[in-house]
């Protein structure tokens, strides 16, 4: 019996990267390094390295994905760098319950 390879999860800041098997087939390739903007402080989570991002929409919601071509690092002044290795990801944003509003909330970095 052969194991699947284990997917890559990583978190940087209110991002969740998480690792999938392929772009979604309706996604859009879109031209920037910006994977998520800040919210409240406008610094942004930023690919450096040879790589393609894509939009799609699911539920509603823009979702973003990405192909690393090259193991590539993800920057943001008030995070540490992380070290992303070849392979397509998405990008997944943190949320919260507000029990006194009774709806899910993104995070806000």
């Amino acid at each position: 019996m052969t194991q699947e390879p284990k997917l890559l999860n990583a978190r940087h800041g209110d991002l969740l990267i998480r690792e999938i098997s392929s772009i979604p087939h309706e996604a859009k390739v879109i031209s920037t390094n910006i994977i998520a903007e800040g919210e409240k402080t406008g610094h942004n989570h930023v690919l450096n390295g040879s790589h393609q991002i894509y939009e799609t929409v699911e539920h509603g919601q823009k979702q973003i994905c990405f192909e690393a071509k090259q193991e590539l690092k993800i920057e943001h002044p008030e995070h540490n760098t992380i070290i992303i290795p070849k392979g397509i990801y998405t990008v997944v944003h943190e949320r919260h319950l507000n029990v006194f509003l009774d709806r899910v909330e993104e995070v806000v970095d």
